[in-house]
């Protein structure tokens, strides 16, 4: 086998397995791109029990309290963002691609809210395009998190292979256009970043 032969093949497999990832990506570019209107969302609340639990003073220790959060709104395990943007509440935010659920405690009330977002296709592809990290917890939200890093790098080796394909397979002639196109793409890329 010789080096060639094994680029082309890394190439075009690893393009093959992530092709769902970059679809998704490019398809739900657009909607971020064009913004528009956006129908607003509508949520519908699913618990509103009371509640009371310690609120810990530094916004970074906020982990266990909103797990004790998801617990008491019927929600075992997955990811979550947990903050407190003012004395009076905390936030629980559980993201999913369909249905993601928000959980507000009233610490002065002492109830704890739980709303579910209807299905909105164009907020769930946009979620899919912007969720990432591994500061969420959960398996599938970790497990999400590595294939967006596999893509990363993926997207760097397909210009890697992709470069060294277009200089080295034989039949590509004087590359002038290769050399235009590298160019361009770089002089447009280096305007944008100078003038924005």
């Amino acid at each position: 086998m010789t080096f060639l032969y094994f680029l082309r093949r890394t190439h075009l497999y690893l393009g093959l397995f992530l092709l769902p990832w970059v679809v998704m990506f490019g398809v739900s570019s657009y909607p971020i791109n064009h913004t528009g209107e956006a129908s607003p969302a509508v949520w519908t609340p699913v618990a509103d029990i009371p509640f009371t639990a310690d609120v810990p003073a530094q916004a970074e220790s906020l982990r266990p309290l909103g797990e004790q959060m998801m617990t008491a709104a019927g929600l075992s395990g997955g990811g979550f963002y947990v903050n407190r943007p003012n004395p009076r509440q905390v936030n629980v935010n559980h993201p999913n691609f369909l249905h993601p659920t928000r959980i507000t405690y009233r610490i002065e009330d002492h109830r704890l809210v739980a709303e579910q977002r209807a299905f909105n296709f164009r907020q769930s592809l946009t979620g899919m395009h912007t969720r990432g990290g591994y500061n969420l917890g959960g398996f599938w939200d970790s497990l999400w998190a590595v294939f967006v890093d596999i893509v990363s790098v993926a997207l760097i080796l397909w210009i890697v292979t992709g470069l060294i394909m277009w200089w080295k397979l034989p039949g590509t002639g004087l590359r002038r256009w290769g050399w235009l196109a590298l160019v361009g793409g770089a002089v447009c890329f280096g305007v944008l970043i100078a003038t924005l």
